[in-house]
């Protein structure tokens, strides 16, 4: 892939309907982390980023649902930057993911699951790149 196709896909807005796909792929995401959260909680199989309670749980739960809200707000915005951004955040949480695939594999398993198919659904997004001028 030459670079001139890495700036097509990553630096070229999503047409209309595929920024929708690409919103409600991460609103529904944040959804789904907001019942797993729940969920490893009250199993007592926490995830890193769920704390019994403080500060910390806070912090991290924002930190988790403002890299949803950022990708979605690209969206709406119907940013060049959204599919970028997006791919970065699904990459950074399918990490997140993998830091607890060791200690909590019940909690973990469904995170991870949910971090590959929201990234997936996000690159299957590149259909939907709007073709440049010839100008540009």
């Amino acid at each position: 892939m030459a670079k001139g196709d890495l700036v097509r896909y990553f630096g070229t807005p999503l047409t209309r309907v595929w920024n929708r796909v690409l919103f409600l792929t991460w609103a529904l995401f944040a959804v789904a982390m907001g019942f797993l959260a729940a969920a490893s909680q009250r199993t007592g199989k926490r995830l890193w980023w769920v704390d019994a309670h403080g500060v910390h749980l806070f912090f991290t739960i924002a930190l988790i649902y403002c890299s949803a809200i950022v990708v979605i707000a690209l969206a709406i915005k119907q940013s060049r930057f959204a599919l970028l951004v997006a791919v970065l955040v699904g990459i950074a949480h399918i990490v997140s993911a993998c830091f607890d695939l060791s200690g909590t594999t019940g909690s973990a398993i469904p995170a991870f699951v949910l971090a590959i198919s929201t990234l997936a659904a996000s690159l299957a997004c590149t259909a939907g790149v709007g073709q440049r001028s010839p100008s540009q």
